[in-house]
């Protein structure tokens, strides 16, 4: 099958997007990924559901090593990863928008680098800019073009699930400087890092976070309060991969691994 450049992963209330062909399975030294792929303005982009099409796998138990490295082999330069998330900012209401910046990462136990020193290979990668800034910034311009509503800073606190978090683990996020949380959003953006590909994170708020809000997040349906944002969210996503030359030339996400 020929190469995608561009490619979409989705989670919750995003398992899945119209008019897709596949599975294609994509076979890596980490594990066989299912991907999909549907066409914009005669070329093919990838989808990449994280949980399963079917909304199988949990959080902590996604191949994250896997399915990064697959959509790698498949020729992707450029990815839209989509995070619902519940909001830790009053300001940032259930429906919102919200243009990842920065994150916190409180996961353990996920297979988090491809250097794992196996090959005798010792790598840091930098993140200085951690979600690609051209990305970001396309996003942004191209949201605030239709006059879409988006919050164009947040900090995404990754917690390792599959339980929500708690109402004092919440008042620490805060303290540290956390806007969202969710459970799926790292690994994934350091092994995107890694294999020098573009990555920017949007996160579709469901929720208010324990704590801020009276509500038992188990009794929500959380795909149908993101289910607005993501059609938006989906829609400057389609725009800028059909109308914008996506190129690595003016940021760091090619080259952000120094080896030793």
């Amino acid at each position: 099958m020929p190469h995608c450049r561009k490619a979409i992963i989705g989670g919750t209330g995003v398992g899945s997007l119209a008019n897709l062909s596949g599975p294609f399975p994509v076979e890596t030294i980490y594990g066989v990924v299912e991907t999909y792929r549907f066409i914009l303005s005669g070329e093919e982009i990838l989808f990449l559901p994280r949980h399963g099409r079917a909304h199988t796998t949990p959080p902590h138990a996604i191949n994250y090593r896997a399915q990064m490295k697959a959509i790698q082999q498949e020729g992707v330069s450029h990815i839209f990863a989509l995070l619902t998330s519940g909001s830790m900012d009053e300001a940032v209401v259930e429906g919102s928008i919200v243009v990842i910046e920065d994150f916190l990462d409180f996961t353990s136990g996920r297979q988090k680098t491809f250097f794992d020193g196996k090959d005798n290979t010792v790598a840091h990668v930098d993140m200085h800019d951690p979600y690609c800034k051209n990305l970001r910034s396309l996003f942004i311009q191209t949201a605030q073009a239709r006059d879409l509503p988006i919050h164009t800073k947040g900090v995404y606190v990754c917690t390792e699930g599959p339980r929500f978090e708690g109402k004092a683990e919440i008042a620490m996020f805060q303290k540290l400087g956390g806007t969202l949380v969710g459970m799926t959003g790292l690994p994934e953006m350091f092994l995107a890092k890694e294999l020098g590909m573009c990555y920017a994170a949007i996160g579709l708020i469901s929720n208010m976070a324990c704590g801020i809000k009276d509500e038992n997040l188990a009794q929500i349906d959380h795909g149908q309060r993101v289910a607005a944002a993501k059609d938006s969210v989906l829609q400057v996503i389609n725009s800028i991969f059909t109308s914008q030359l996506l190129t690595q030339d003016s940021c760091n996400c090619s080259h952000a691994v120094l080896q030793i």
